[in-house]
């Protein structure tokens, strides 16, 4: 195989990634109860990290796969801010983003379209800043200071 049919090569983990990213962020616009597949996802993170650091996030999220597959073979671009890998950001993000969805969900009624919504957009924000990022400086730059993989640090960093 080329390197050109490679870099184009999306391989069935990153298809099945992709697919998901596709399904979750535009059937959520119509089926809002997409947004609990969010759930599910979060769960399997902390379970297969639980025994591994960021396991999940290194092989099995769909954002990151997908983030190598788009990205993977464009040079990386600039350097990520010592800021952005600093313990206080990523647990300030982690814990706006965590208020968001608390804040959000006291407000859904309890209806699980209304539950879905919440983590649909909360997940369209992730991969709108997972986007930016990789375009800025390089493709999984989001998995430095994503809320997921930085609630699982501090779990473990707890035990």
């Amino acid at each position: 195989m080329t390197n050109t049919h490679r870099r184009f090569y999306l391989g069935p983990y990153r298809l099945i990634s992709a697919l998901f990213i596709l399904i979750v962020a535009a059937g959520g616009v119509f089926i809002p109860e997409l947004g609990l597949l969010v759930i599910a996802l979060m769960a399997a993170a902390l379970i297969v990290n639980a025994r591994t650091r960021r396991g999940f996030c290194a092989g099995l999220c769909p954002n990151g796969r997908s983030l190598s597959a788009a990205f993977g073979a464009r040079p990386a671009g600039r350097k990520l801010p010592p800021f952005l890998r600093s313990k206080e950001f990523r647990r300030g993000l982690c814990g706006m983003m965590m208020f968001c969805v608390v804040s959000l969900l006291a407000r859904s009624g309890g209806s699980i379209a209304a539950i879905g919504r919440v983590f649909w957009s909360i997940y369209l924000v992730s991969i709108a800043i997972s986007l930016v990022s990789a375009l800025v400086f390089k493709p999984r730059s989001w998995c430095v200071y994503c809320p997921m993989g930085t609630l699982q640090d501090t779990i473990k960093s707890i035990r």
